[in-house]
């Protein structure tokens, strides 16, 4: 079974905020609602990372599900499917040609970059932040008209939307041209964190759905 299925993406993308045996946890609970669990815990070191990866695959979480952020090694190593790379980062062909395999990210936040991603052989890009969002406060939300604008850049690539990603606006970056959506603090810190992925889904299948207005359908 691919672990990349047909229709729109789910992408939980750790916060770095909570202690490995949490993370843990939350991710063994939220896994089969997900396309992606990306780990991306900056403040470890290479043998805590290793240590994590590990230690997630031992309890249950699909390899094929991992996608750890920046350290294309660690993910080799590990057996992850993937990799996320930043926009300053390595560029993906080069990624790609030492670790084939790997499904290769890109992170972007200009309509420009996401382009340059797509031709340099990324498999799909995460664009943002779109919403207002807390993790950036002051910075003004790139929005939607620019996430159209990236995905048009992109000529067919995957782009994920993030920042700000609630379920009630999953419609609106899915009817942008986003493939799907990539949430940090609304799975990882939510009470029921298994609920929250789960009502994001859902909300993710309904965007697919035509729109109906006075009974039919636009």
């Amino acid at each position: 079974m691919t672990p990349y299925p047909a229709g729109p993406e789910l992408h939980a993308i750790s916060t770095g905020r909570q202690k490995p045996e949490e993370l843990i946890r939350i991710a063994s609970a939220i896994h089969p609602y997900v396309t992606a669990i990306h780990v991306r815990e900056k403040k470890q070191s290479p043998r805590e990372l290793w240590a994590l990866l590990s230690e997630l695959a031992a309890c249950g979480v699909p390899p094929g599900k991992l996608v750890v952020n920046d350290r294309a090694d660690a993910a080799r190593l590990s057996g992850a499917a993937g990799v996320q790379l930043p926009g300053s980062g390595l560029p993906a062909s080069a990624v790609k040609k030492g670790f084939p395999g790997l499904r290769v990210g890109v992170s972007v936040h200009e309509p420009e970059e996401g382009g340059r991603a797509a031709k340099e052989g990324a498999d799909y890009v995460i664009f943002g932040h779109v919403f207002a969002t807390g993790s950036k406060p002051g910075a003004a939300p790139r929005g939607t008209e620019a996430l159209r604008e990236t995905v048009l850049a992109c000529g067919g690539l995957p782009v994920i939307a993030i920042g700000g990603i609630l379920p009630e606006n999953c419609a609106k970056v899915i009817r942008a041209g986003a493939a799907g959506v990539a949430v940090m603090s609304g799975i990882w810190e939510a009470e029921n964190p298994a609920e929250a992925a789960e009502h994001y889904r859902l909300e993710l299948e309904i965007a697919l759905q035509p729109e109906k207005t006075g009974g039919e359908l636009r």
